[in-house]
């Protein structure tokens, strides 16, 4: 069945709202085109130089997308551009919210859910009748909906609380695609990540999905390699937790999120894998930070469980001393396929920042310094003319979105509102 496909204004064609002056990204992708040749360059050359494919070079120069500011810094040392570069890419990310005007120090966190919540809107797929089916993985490409896209977009809007689309036959038809074991995704086969993100989404937007049905389709999404890796892990917990606290398999699932920790140097924390003949593990800070959320979800339940409540703490507090980046890291999942001896290869990608600051928002007595680092690293993966996030090859995940946009929420329940605005309009 056709689509409709409506993508919103480019940052390039955004008014510039009560005749202030906007850099767009397009002006920074022209500045950036004019270095290089002006050095006698090629796109691959500079691409080679700092780090990035060369598709990524012509996507910062088309106007497609702006620079981090880490690839932005790069690029003006590389062009002894005197700062002007970064300058010139900071004004631009800048966020604007739906009506057109720059966002000020009086803007509020409102202001950007808002503005995503009109996005995500407009990219939401709707077939030859106008009846809304459900969103795409990377919101720029021209690809089918997925059921964990559709998923994260139901997600996202109830975190923004957008009244602003029937979600009815979304709702239907992602319900529909269900199997014996949960929903598969792409590469079909056990998918226990999509499937969590269905039960969830499904369970607090309709009645279509009772607790019970929820949890045995989550619980026949799961195998023995789900307990190797704390990612899948985690997300199932949350999920169980939020279908039933006291459920059997919200317990399991507790118990094996603990049993995946390793030790490093005598501190039990979570790395991307837990399996026999790991050779030199390293703890990873999205997977412990995924833990953290997760098992303080389900402490909150009720549970006093004094093993728990230590892993909670150990973990929060490495998280607060930890001095790397909050960046992404990918993973790649090796999924069992039914009823066949091999395997189907998945990179999942992690918005570490944004899990950073879930993780940070319930603990005590978090240093102002660690918490604004944690948030610069989630506020530079923002696209401001569009209103969502956006991953540094310059895809346009919806999943990144949802991440965003909860730990933000989470975090304004416990922060002080101005310290969590992205640092232009925060200062």
């Amino acid at each position: 069945m056709p689509d409709r496909y409506l993508p919103p204004p480019s940052a390039a064609e955004r008014p510039t709202g009560n005749g202030a002056v906007t850099i767009t990204v397009g002006e920074v992708g022209a500045e950036l085109r004019r270095l290089r040749k002006a050095a006698g360059q090629t796109q691959a050359d500079v691409a080679q130089i700092i780090g990035v494919s060369r598709a990524n070079l012509t996507q910062w120069e088309t106007g497609r997308y702006l620079p981090s500011g880490m690839h932005a810094q790069l690029l003006d040392d590389h062009f002894r551009a005197a700062n002007a570069l970064v300058e010139l890419a900071e004004a631009a990310r800048s966020p604007v919210p739906a009506g057109g005007a720059a966002l000020s120090t009086d803007a509020s966190l409102l202001d950007v859910f808002r503005r995503a919540g009109h996005s995500l809107a407009r990219y939401l797929i709707r077939d030859e009748n106008g009846r809304a089916v459900g969103w795409r993985h990377n919101l720029q490409q021209h690809d089918e909906q997925t059921a964990h896209a559709t998923a994260c977009g139901i997600s996202a809007m109830i975190v923004l609380g957008e009244p602003r689309i029937d979600l009815h036959t979304v709702v239907e038809r992602l319900y529909a695609k269900r199997s014996g074991f949960g929903w598969q995704g792409r590469s079909k086969g056990r998918r226990p990540e999509v499937t969590s993100a269905v039960v969830d989404a499904l369970f607090h937007v309709s009645t279509v999905l009772t607790a019970a049905e929820g949890l045995e389709l989550l619980e026949h999404s799961l195998d023995d390699y789900s307990r190797t890796r704390p990612f899948l892990l985690a997300t199932a917990l949350r999920t169980s937790t939020r279908l039933r606290a006291d459920a059997a398999l919200t317990r399991r699932l507790a118990d094996d999120l603990l049993a995946a920790r390793l030790d490093f140097d005598g501190t039990p924390l979570w790395g991307e894998k837990n399996e026999p003949g790991l050779v030199a593990p390293v703890p990873s800070t999205a997977h412990t930070a995924r833990a953290v959320v997760a098992l303080r979800e389900f402490l909150r339940t009720g549970e006093d469980r004094a093993d728990v409540q230590e892993a909670v703490k150990v973990a929060t507090q490495w998280l607060i001393d930890r001095t790397h980046p909050d960046d992404g890291i990918m993973e790649d999942l090796l999924l069992p396929q039914p009823g066949s001896r091999e395997s189907v290869r998945v990179n999942i990608k992690h918005f570490t920042s944004a899990w950073v600051v879930q993780a940070l928002a319930e603990a005590p007595q978090v240093p102002a310094a660690r918490l604004s680092r944690a948030l610069r690293s989630l506020w530079e993966r923002y696209e401001p003319g569009l209103g969502l996030w956006a991953w540094g090859s310059g895809d346009l995940p919806i999943w990144m979105t949802l991440d965003a946009v909860t730990a933000l929420r989470a975090a304004a329940l416990a922060f002080p509102a101005r310290s969590l605005l992205p640092p232009l309009a925060a200062e």
